[in-house]
């Protein structure tokens, strides 16, 4: 599966809160490690001080990591760092990238940007961030996959698959339903300009999301997977991800995203860009592209929720 693992570092205590999951889906997947620190290049040709401070702190890293039997590759490079994590990641064959973020939200983030969400876009890899002051994991027993009948959560589904046989991990599989607004229903033509709105909607919306996650369910249980299942309704998706992860002390949240950026992911929001910035686990983003995984939808459902 994931055979050669790319763990970017900055030198801080910060960027090591990726190790751990690192050397746990390495130990799970037979994989190697390749670290990376990025050196911004000096103005002076022959000022390579900040390069070999950078070699031997990860060389420190990489020998702490190989103690506990992870094959590890230490790399020195300097350049941008979104730009160089995605060069050695082809230059590796990468089939995954574990790294840090910062949680960046807003304003900030539209200034300054991210390197993750720079490494998602370009690189085309699955990615997992995994963000300081959250749990640490060390080993992979439980993974949750939000759905919602469509493409991208047949992907994730998977994802989660192949992680789930590698790590013996349970599967939890989620669809949230969001309530109906009544105001959309409003129209000038309605009677007394009053709103038709019917709570057995909502009902209809979270049996047939109910009748979908079964139906993934049953499939993967006949692959001989453990799989737990549910439908709630919620009035905001991204906070019930979150909540279902809390309370069900999940290890890792699989989920795709096609990694809008700029004004794109300012006008059309993205559930994935909050879930990662208020999880307490570790998010694993499969990136897919726009009419990705039809194949996907046979195997593990019909691509419809209702």
């Amino acid at each position: 599966m994931f055979s050669t693992l790319l763990v970017p570092l900055d030198g801080s205590p910060e960027s090591n809160v990726s190790l751990p999951l690192a050397r746990a889906l390495a130990l799970a997947c037979g994989g190697s490690i390749w670290l990376l620190r990025v050196v911004a290049g000096s103005a002076l040709p022959d000022d390579h001080v900040a390069t070999h401070a950078a070699g031997q702190s990860i060389e420190r890293v990489a020998k702490e990591l190989a103690s506990s039997g992870v094959d590890v590759h230490p790399v020195i490079r300097e350049g941008d760092a979104a730009q160089e994590i995605v060069h050695l990641s082809r230059d590796v064959s990468a089939d995954l990238i574990v790294m840090r973020t910062r949680g960046r939200s807003g304003l900030e983030r539209a200034v300054f940007g991210s390197v993750a969400e720079e490494v998602l876009k370009n690189s085309g890899l699955p990615l997992v961030l995994v963000r300081p002051g959250g749990r640490r994991i060390s080993h992979i027993r439980k993974l949750l996959v939000p759905v919602d009948g469509s493409p991208g959560g047949a992907v994730a589904v998977r994802t989660a698959v192949e992680v789930a046989r590698a790590t013996g991990a349970s599967i939890s599989i989620l669809q949230v339903v969001v309530p109906i607004p009544m105001q959309v229903y409003a129209a000038p033509y309605d009677v007394g300009g009053a709103a038709f709105y019917a709570a057995e909607w909502d009902d209809d919306a979270l049996a047939s999301a109910t009748r979908y996650v079964d139906a993934v369910a049953a499939r993967l249980r006949g692959q001989g997977l453990s799989v737990e299942v549910e439908a709630r309704l919620a009035r905001g998706v991204a906070d019930a991800i979150v909540e279902t992860a809390e309370q069900s002390s999940v290890d890792l949240i699989v989920m795709s995203t096609q990694a809008l950026t700029g004004p794109a992911r300012a006008l059309l929001g993205s559930v994935a860009d909050a879930v990662v910035r208020t999880s307490h686990c570790p998010v694993l983003l499969v990136h897919r592209a726009k009419g990705e995984a039809h194949d996907s939808d046979q195997r593990y459902g019909d691509g419809h929720s209702g």
